[in-house]
């Protein structure tokens, strides 16, 4: 029996440098002074394949309405390919189109994963990872053409009968969706539902990455800016109801508080632990919702990035270095845990 973690990283920057220099070869050192273009990330992905062949193995997971391939990056020991036994992690970030450093944070994590691996040996060895670095191309591209659309968040779906484009990825997943909790009706809003629940390809490549694992044992985390408080925060289900909480919410709590610790203990950054609602405004339809109600998911989290900028979710590209260092962090704890997981608990 498989244990899959599926880590969602969604968050953003605001009037950042983009990286100019097509030089691929590069990208090795990883270069977080500036904030890198979709081609830079897939062609990124595809030289890790290259270099190491017989850990990481590039995969297309989606095409978006518009024609854009979503790729993700599968790592894994080549002598593991074919067995079931591992523990799974899936990790998906840019849903938000304007959180470029969700999806740095999540280049950090391949970056560490593989070409770090003499350091991380044993999450690698004992553990399947799938890694969607940019869930939502679409309006990730279009966020990084001028400064008018840096803060863009949605994708870039027509609207039928409106001339306002785009669905909130994060408000389209089915589970309480379209009640209204921190969403939209509204096709100019940015918290827009969509015309349908699961109406969206990016919503639906985040699904399959998840349903595939609908009867075994996994965990879902995913990453968000904080716009409410200075500090971060790790959080856990319901989003959309204050009072709903998992039946499992002390194993909850322990293995955040695993998660912040580590964070301080490496990095010196405070995350508080709660549960989504005592933190944020509800939201309706989020992907943590549905990893939880709909496929029954035991682990569940939406980590909060500290607020920077003047929107909170506007980093500035200086802090990208210490923000994924958080991040990164954060997983390789919830990893270990996930390692030890004992394969019985699998109540939620």
């Amino acid at each position: 029996m498989r244990v899959v973690i599926l880590i969602s990283l969604v968050v953003a920057v605001l009037s950042a440098p983009i990286r100019q220099s097509n030089d691929i070869s590069q990208l090795h050192t990883l270069d977080f002074n500036s904030y890198w273009t979709y081609d830079e990330i897939v062609d990124y992905m595809r030289q890790l394949e290259t270099d190491h062949p017989n850990i990481a193995r590039v995969m297309q997971m989606g095409r978006t309405e518009r024609g854009v391939e979503i790729w993700g990056l599968r790592i894994v020991l080549e002598e593991h390919l074919e067995t079931e036994e591992l523990p799974v992690v899936l990790v998906t970030a840019g849903a938000i189109a304007r959180d470029w450093i969700a999806v740095m944070s999540a280049v950090d994590v391949m970056h560490m994963l593989v070409e770090h691996y003499h350091s991380y040996g044993p999450i690698v060895d004992n553990l399947e990872w799938f890694i969607i670095p940019v869930a939502n191309p679409d309006g990730y591209i279009f966020s990084m053409e001028t400064e008018e659309n840096r803060g863009w968040v949605k994708n870039r779906r027509v609207n039928s009968g409106s001339q306002c484009i785009g669905v909130n990825i994060e408000r389209n997943f089915d589970y309480n969706w379209g009640t209204g909790i921190g969403s939209s009706d509204d096709p100019c809003d940015d918290n827009f539902y969509g015309p349908a629940a699961d109406s969206e390809e990016e919503t639906k490549t985040i699904q399959f990455a998840v349903d595939i694992f609908r009867r075994i044992q996994h965990a879902y985390i995913s990453i968000q800016a904080n716009t409410v408080g200075f500090n971060g925060a790790i959080t856990f289900p319901y989003a959309s109801s204050p009072e709903g909480i998992p039946n499992n919410w002390e194993e909850q709590g322990l293995v955040a508080a695993q998660m912040s610790t580590a964070v301080r203990r490496e990095t010196g950054a405070r995350y508080l632990t709660a549960s989504f609602s005592n933190i944020q405004e509800p939201a309706d339809g989020t992907s943590m919702d549905y990893a939880v109600g709909v496929d029954n998911i035991p682990l569940a989290y939406t980590i909060f990035t500290p607020a920077a900028g003047e929107f909170g979710w506007d980093v500035p590209a200086w802090r990208i270095n210490p923000i994924v260092d958080q991040v990164w962090y954060a997983v390789e704890s919830l990893a270990r845990y996930a390692v030890d997981m004992p394969l019985e608990n699998t109540s939620v």
